[in-house]
């Protein structure tokens, strides 16, 4: 495998060692985006240093997942810092090329976030973003061509840091019966975030956090007052936790979602399965293969015995559509109209909801599919209701345009996305 993929790696090798990474990234029409976000973050003088540096590079393409408005955004105040963030998870320490790469399982970045590695049929895979040019070697460092934006973790809040530090204080003393020493720790933290400023409250929060500590002040017992002043703790903590998970599931909507199936694993294939009109007598053919990182359905419909459909579908986890209000397809079509599904259970059942779309033959496209949009079909027929996306337990593709013919649908990724509609 090593040698496969260290053919296809060798052609696409750059030697320049007399260029800067900041400068070899300038050379390439590839990677203008990239470098008009090191120049807003005010980075290149550090990408320019000594290093060595590993430089994870998304293209142009990588870059136009991004909703446009947001990466606008991060361009300019205040949202260069994020940017600045962003750009620090796609860069290593040390030079790692290839060979390198493939005897690591992680990397950490200069963010301090971890990056996975792994080799998926002859590719690496830095995360969810596939190399598609290695080994461009710069005087300071090595650069390696992504066909996805990194999006690092939302940094841990100053709030939930701090009040970790405060339950690691007040436990032990709780525990050797230091109940009012407990109380007073608790007590003290919590009016340090009441009376200051930066823990990122609401004014209701605050108003809701001063009657909470003003009922817990008048316990006499100790323990119950440290019970009372821990209870306060967890509910901040929780509540910062939510607004972290918040930042994330924006940032990953914003990068083309959460992927439901990319196909670079050939083991998501045989999550698919046929479904045939052959089950009311119909005669029509499908069959899932494997493209070029890619899941390919082709057939042929048959008018014949009142048939004329042919479908696929895939079970995924009854809840992995919650907190995002859409799936995106991928695509490449012959030019017929097709049927993307849900369904509330992977069982065969007759109930599904439907959206349907028109392709080009040879083209790639984006499908957009707002889920409680879809409509609802019992074994065909149309039907009031809709489907939530935390129902959602099943996808499925239809070919039924009521032609007979052969058919071919490539797909390169099933993404669930958040439009900001939910």
């Amino acid at each position: 495998m090593f040698a496969r993929l260290a053919i296809a790696i060798a052609l696409t090798t750059t030697v320049a060692t007399g260029s800067t990474i900041p400068e070899l990234a300038s050379s390439s029409e590839r990677l203008t985006t990239l470098v008009a976000a090191v120049q807003a973050a005010e980075l290149g003088e550090a990408l320019s240093g000594d290093g060595p540096l590993t430089v994870f590079a998304p293209t142009n393409d990588a870059f136009a997942r991004i909703d446009e408005a947001t990466l606008n955004a991060l361009l300019e105040e205040p949202g260069r810092e994020t940017l600045r963030r962003i750009l620090a998870h796609h860069v290593v320490p040390g030079r790692l090329d290839v060979q390198s790469l493939m005897n690591r399982d992680e990397i950490v970045t200069l963010a301090g976030t971890t990056l996975s590695v792994d080799t998926v049929r002859d590719r690496i895979l830095i995360d969810n973003a596939a190399v598609e040019s290695a080994d461009l070697v710069a005087s300071n460092g090595i650069v390696h061509v992504i066909d996805r934006v990194l999006m690092p973790p939302p940094p841990e809040s100053p709030l939930r840091a701090y009040l970790e530090r405060v339950i690691d204080r007040g436990v032990p003393l709780f525990n050797n019966g230091e109940t009012a020493g407990c109380a007073a720790v608790y007590a003290t933290a919590l009016d340090a975030i009441l009376n200051s400023d930066g823990w990122g409250l609401a004014p209701g929060q605050r108003a809701a956090l001063k009657s909470e500590l003003q009922d817990a002040d008048q316990m006499a017992d100790p323990r119950s007052r440290a019970w009372a002043y821990r209870g306060i703790i967890d509910d901040l903590w929780d509540n910062a936790m939510q607004a972290d998970n918040s930042r994330q599931a924006s940032m990953n909507s914003n990068d083309g979602g959460v992927p439901l199936f990319d196909f670079n694993d050939p083991a998501s294939l045989r999550r698919w399965n046929i479904v045939l009109d052959g089950v009311m007598g119909g005669l029509s053919t499908g069959r899932i293969s494997a493209g070029s990182d890619t899941l390919r359905f082709t057939g042929e419909t048959s008018l014949r015995n009142n048939g004329g459909f042919s479908s696929m579908r895939a079970a995924i986890p009854v809840g992995t559509l919650a907190g995002y209000d859409a799936l995106r397809l991928r695509v490449k079509g012959d030019g017929r109209e097709w049927i993307v599904g849900t369904r509330a259970s992977s069982q065969m059942g007759g109930d599904s909801y439907w959206t349907r779309f028109k392709t080009t033959r040879g083209e790639w496209m984006d499908v957009l599919v707002p889920i409680e949009q879809m409509e609802r079909h019992f074994f065909g027929q149309a039907m009031r209701g809709t489907i939530r996306p935390e129902q959602v337990g099943g996808i499925e593709f239809y070919m039924y345009d009521k032609k007979a013919g052969p058919f071919d649908l490539e797909i390169d990724r099933i993404d669930a996305v958040n439009t900001g509609e939910i």
